[in-house]
């Protein structure tokens, strides 16, 4: 009997112990977790940051804006409009010199291409009267040789009745050469009629072209001025 008493007393003891322990865990435990929320409670409780106050205009600028009067304000007004009018006739005066120039560099090109052209013209009309001249000094030869050979002509009528002292044999080989002579000179001559005509049809190419160019010159440089008349006129007006 004292036996199972000493056994039951001490399972008894045994539960008392552990449910003790258990909860010394628990309450170590739930201390361990409640811990971590302090900061986040403390960041709530933090203050939030006040904004910073702007800086108020000064009275000095209130009182000013204050004692103007209604005249004042419409001359600024004017003022401003007038500026702003200004500026835009600036900006116009600007794009019309720049207009006005690009139009007076189209013009000197075209001006300078007539220039090139009326030259190329002029040496191909100087060409062409040189070839004509030569043409003519040929002819000259050729109406020499043509002369030559009726002298010969008669010389061989008067040969035949014994009153020339070449033979008609001699005679006829001159006249033979002197028409071949004067034929020659005539093709030559011919020649320097066909390039002649050919330099002068030349030249009439180029001075077509010319007066192309010459006329776009004129439009370009009349547009130019145009734009530099209107630029005069408003910087006038509006500057």
């Amino acid at each position: 009997m004292c036996a199972q008493e000493d056994s039951s007393r001490r399972k008894e003891f045994q539960k008392r112990t552990d449910e003790d322990i258990d909860s010394f865990l628990a309450r170590k435990e739930f201390s361990r977790t409640a811990q971590p929320a302090q900061p986040a409670q403390q960041q709530k409780a933090a203050p939030e940051a006040v904004p910073e106050k702007k800086p108020e205009p000064k009275k000095e600028e209130a009182a000013e804006t204050a004692d103007l009067t209604d005249e004042e304000r419409e001359e600024q007004i004017k003022a401003a409009r007038l500026s702003r009018a200004q500026s835009e006739a600036y900006e116009d005066v600007v794009i019309l010199r720049k207009k006005a120039h690009a139009f007076g560099h189209k013009a000197a090109k075209f001006y300078h291409k007539y220039k090139a052209h009326e030259a190329k013209a002029q040496k191909c009309q100087a060409r062409a009267v040189a070839y004509r001249e030569k043409s003519a000094e040929r002819r000259e030869k050729a109406r020499g040789f043509r002369e030559r050979e009726k002298e010969y002509e008669s010389e061989l009528t008067g040969a035949a009745q014994g009153k020339s002292e070449l033979s008609p044999e001699s005679l006829r080989t001159k006249i033979a050469t002197m028409e071949k002579k004067s034929a020659k000179q005539e093709e030559v001559a011919k020649k320097f009629e066909a390039r002649a005509a050919m330099q002068t049809a030349k030249a009439a190419k180029y001075r077509t072209r010319a007066a192309k160019f010459l006329e776009q010159n004129r439009v370009n440089e009349t547009e130019a001025k145009r734009l530099a008349r209107r630029a005069d006129n408003l910087e006038k007006a509006g500057l």
